[in-house]
């Protein structure tokens, strides 16, 4: 056969087949769309507490995935095959984000450098604003560090006291703690660390540091110490909990993590802060749940954060950020950390503002991998991290090694 034949019918193999391969590919990722929307934390679909509680590498009969979606109103658009075509390199379920993490550590970060996927959950939850948010105040990204820490710290701690209707008339006065949260024995804590769920600990060798160099630790939801003592440490003082770990009931009740520690629960209400349509139809149902608790165990301190304190800290991201953020409540993350600025002198944040080992991996405990986990769907993330970044002093050396942030309680901020 003449060898000039021959080489074009194998060129012409080769493209075949690449062509077969690709959409095949193709294929695949719009079978498995709705499986690689699924995020946890970004009001897509949201996990069980039992979904929180899946660690690496330890059978249990009682943890298994659990998935209840949302209503397809809140489902994310499907990214158009043939647009995403056009992007064979850009694989927006799994690009690790480099470019706005960057920008993170030099504290410029914004939506333009979100992958397009992110950039239309945005646009998305922005359209349909199922918190009727009407925010009607300025926006500046000027503000200094001392200045933001002081419209932060202005915005006070507050917890349901049970002062208020409905809660009045159904006794919860004595129903709660005696003492307010910023009264927790040992407060001020000297120094504190806020542990992040983030991916990137796992690995990281932390945990003695976490341990021995802090007076109170925070965690987050579900998120385990056992097993992972290397790296994120053992010692668990305050633990930030979503309203979805209460409305599980059996594992809320059986759970050692949610025991001989000070309990921190929220759930987001409409931006009006409606406390009478809130106990009457809350996002997930977290009030029986923390009655129980409080009558059975009333030694434990047990708090719910005001619904108002929450869209107060929305407002100040909002005020300081020159681009319309979501309209959707702050991470539990960032509501961390405001409530320890509030109760430590100095607060060490890991991972919040991820560091060099981030990857697409979303908790250090499961294995499920989405970037929208550190950058945001529901959540505002992206701002919320570019505002830490701008009340920290941290270098940005520091901080994409360390991945450690160092912020000055608001006890220290002269304002």
């Amino acid at each position: 056969m003449n060898p000039w034949r021959c080489g074009m019918l194998v060129l012409v193999g080769i493209l075949g087949w690449t062509l077969l391969l690709f959409l095949y590919f193709s294929w695949s990722i719009d079978s498995h769309s709705s499986l690689l929307l699924a995020v946890v934390d970004t009001g897509q679909v949201q996990f069980s507490a039992r979904t929180l509680t899946t660690m690496r590498g330890q059978n249990d009969s009682s943890v298994q995935r659990q998935v209840r979606r949302l209503p397809p109103a809140m489902m994310l658009p499907q990214v158009n095959k043939w647009r995403r075509a056009r992007r064979p390199l850009d694989f927006e379920f799994f690009s690790e984000g480099r470019q706005a993490v960057h920008a993170l550590w030099k504290g410029q970060a914004s939506a333009d450098m979100l992958s397009f996927r992110l950039q239309e959950a945005k646009k998305s939850y922005t359209g349909i604003n199922l918190h009727n948010v009407t925010y009607t105040g300025s926006m500046v990204a000027q503000r200094g560090t001392q200045d933001l820490l002081c419209q932060l710290k202005r915005q006070q701690l507050r917890t349901v006291d049970g002062t208020e209707e409905p809660f009045a008339k159904l006794g919860w006065r004595q129903l709660v703690p005696g003492k307010p949260l910023q009264q927790l024995r040992d407060t001020p804590y000297r120094t504190c660390a806020v542990i992040t769920s983030a991916g990137a600990l796992l690995r990281s060798s932390l945990g003695k540091e976490i341990v021995d160099s802090h007076d109170a630790v925070l965690r987050f939801n579900a998120a385990p110490t056992r097993g992972f003592e290397d790296h994120v440490g053992s010692k668990t003082t305050i633990r930030i909990i979503n309203s979805q770990i209460l409305a599980d009931s059996y594992h809320f009740a059986s759970s050692s993590l949610y025991k001989n520690i000070t309990l921190l629960a929220w759930d987001p209400t409409s931006y009006s802060a409606n406390l009478e349509k809130w106990y009457s139809k809350p996002d997930y149902d977290l009030f029986p749940a923390y009655v129980e608790r409080r009558r059975s165990s009333p030694s434990q301190p047990f708090y719910i954060l005001h619904p108002a304190f929450i869209w107060h800290l929305w407002d100040v991201l909002q005020n300081n950020i020159d681009e319309d953020i979501q309209p959707n409540p702050p991470s539990s993350g960032f509501i961390g950390i405001i409530v320890m600025l509030s109760l430590c002198e100095k607060v060490d944040v890991y991972e919040f503002i991820p560091s060099r080992r981030h990857t697409t991996l979303c908790h250090y405990y499961d294995y499920y991998h989405d970037m929208a986990c550190t950058l945001g769907a529901y959540h505002p993330l992206l701002y919320e991290k570019l505002l830490v970044r701008r009340m920290t002093e941290t270098s940005m050396d520091d901080l994409s090694n360390n991945g450690k942030a160092v912020l000055s309680g608001f006890s220290q901020i002269t304002c």
